[in-house]
C-alpha cells in the first residue's frame, strides 16, 4: 500500500470520526432535550399552592442548568405564595375583629402586634411574589445563570408559553388586588383596635356581641367593620 493511500485511509478514518462525535453529540442533545421537555411537562401536574418544585435534576451540562434555573423559580415562587395563603388561611389573622376573640387587655398589646408582624411578613411575601409574576424578571432570571443564546431562547419558550408559567404571568393583577385588600384589613382593624382602646370604659362584650354606651359610638364601631366585609 503505497503512502499516499495511507494518508488518504487515515484522512477517511478521522472524517468518520468527525462524523460519528457531531452524530453523537446531536443525538445526546436532542436527547437531553427532549428530557427536559418531558419534565418541566410534568411539572404541569404539581399544585403550586401544595407541592415543591425543587425536585431531582434529570438532565446534564447546560441542560442541568436551565432545568435547575427553571424549578428553582418556580419553587421559589411556590414557597412565596404557601406561605401568604398560609397568613391569609391563619384562624388569627380570619377571626381578628370577632369580639369573642377580644382579650381582657383593651390595650389590645396582643392584637397590635399581630398586626404589625403580620403586615411586614405578608408584604414582604407578596411583593416578592409580584416581582416573581412579571415577564422580564422572568427573563432576566436566566441571564443570571448562563448566556448562551440558544439555552436563553429555550428557557423562555419553557417558561413564558408553557402552562406552568402562564399561571403565574397572569396571577399578578389578582396577587396586586390581594395586597390591597388585605393591607385594608390590617390597617382598618389597627384603626378598630385604636378606637376600642380610646373608648375602653363605653363598651363590653355580651354573648359574643359589642355594646357601647352610645349610638355615636356603635355608628363608628360598625363603620369599621363594614370596611372589612
Amino acid at each position: 500500500m503505497s503512502k499516499k493511500r495511507k494518508i488518504f485511509l487515515v484522512l477517511i478514518f478521522i472524517i468518520l470520526d468527525i462524523f460519528l462525535l457531531i452524530g453523537f453529540l446531536v443525538i445526546r442533545d436532542k436527547t437531553l432535550e427532549n428530557t427536559l421537555k418531558k419534565e418541566i411537562n410534568s411539572l404541569k401536574e404539581l399544585d403550586i399552592t401544595k407541592d415543591r418544585y425543587n425536585t431531582k435534576i434529570k438532565t446534564r451540562g447546560n441542560y442541568a442548568i436551565l432545568e435547575k434555573a427553571i424549578k428553582t423559580y418556580l419553587d421559589d415562587y411556590a414557597v412565596n405564595l404557601q406561605s401568604v395563603l398560609n397568613i391569609l388561611n391563619d384562624d388569627k389573622f380570619t377571626n381578628l375583629l370577632l369580639a369573642e376573640n377580644y382579650t381582657d387587655d383593651l390595650e389590645f398589646k396582643e392584637e397590635f402586634l399581630f398586626i404589625e408582624t403580620t403586615r411586614e411578613t405578608f408584604n414582604t411575601k407578596i411583593n416578592n411574589l409580584i416581582e416573581e409574576c412579571d415577564k422580564d424578571n422572568i427573563k432576566k432570571y436566566i441571564r443570571t445563570k448562563m448566556v448562551d443564546p440558544y439555552y436563553i431562547s429555550l428557557y423562555e419558550e419553557l417558561m413564558l408559553d408553557d402552562n406552568v408559567s402562564r399561571e403565574i404571568v397572569e396571577s399578578k393583577e389578582l396577587l396586586a388586588k390581594t395586597k390591597d385588600r388585605v393591607n385594608t384589613i390590617l390597617d382598618t382593624s389597627e384603626e378598630l383596635f385604636s378606637f376600642l382602646k380610646k373608648h375602653q370604659e363605653e363598651w363590653t362584650v355580651e354573648n359574643n356581641e359589642v355594646k357601647f354606651t352610645t349610638q355615636a359610638l356603635l355608628d363608628e364601631y360598625n363603620t369599621y367593620l363594614e370596611k372589612v366585609q
